[in-house]
């Protein structure tokens, strides 16, 4: 009801939502069209922190209610803007709508990086079977790198890489 989905291989509610309006987009959905991405992109926005951050506890997924961490975490930050982004490309007034809250996201990932280029390594923010947790120590990187890129090409009027087109590795 309140356009969050549960999330299980991650925590957990932002987690969802990023899946969620990620497959909804790649079958056209977006906020102006869906209710459901709509009401994704409303959750995802009332749970940004005041520093531009998301940040949400591992005890969303044992206890299956959001929970916010103490602090916004550069994973969950990540994964919520990454959501934003799909939601929202392609429809001018929504992009406009979601441009200060991408706005003040970015900026909290580009002040948590540190001067070794990485960004720290915070909360678990891996779970399965709703109990056990786990740290993706590359997620710290991988997300934030990803996120941060998709922002840049929204910010030069660059469309998304086609979302619906599975990357293969080549080797």
């Amino acid at each position: 009801p309140d356009g969050s989905w549960y999330g299980s291989w991650g925590v957990c509610f932002t987690y969802g939502a990023w899946f969620g309006v990620v497959g909804l987009a790649s079958v056209g959905e977006r906020e102006a069209t869906s209710p459901h991405v709509a009401k994704a992109l409303a959750f995802l926005r009332s749970k940004q922190l005041p520093d531009g951050g998301w940040g949400e506890s591992y005890l969303s997924s044992s206890r299956k209610e959001y929970h916010h961490a103490d602090a916004s975490q550069v994973v969950n930050t990540s994964w919520a803007m990454l959501a934003l982004l799909a939601g929202t490309e392609g429809c001018d007034e929504s992009m406009a709508g979601a441009a200060p809250v991408l706005a003040r996201a970015a900026a909290f990932l580009m002040s948590m990086q540190e001067p070794t280029g990485d960004w720290p390594q915070q909360l678990i923010s891996g779970v399965f079977n709703h109990n056990c947790m786990i740290t993706y120590a590359n997620y710290r990187n991988i997300f934030p790198l990803w996120a941060l890129g998709q922002y840049r090409r929204r910010l030069r009027g660059e469309p998304l890489p086609n979302l619906d087109a599975v990357p293969t590795l080549k080797l």
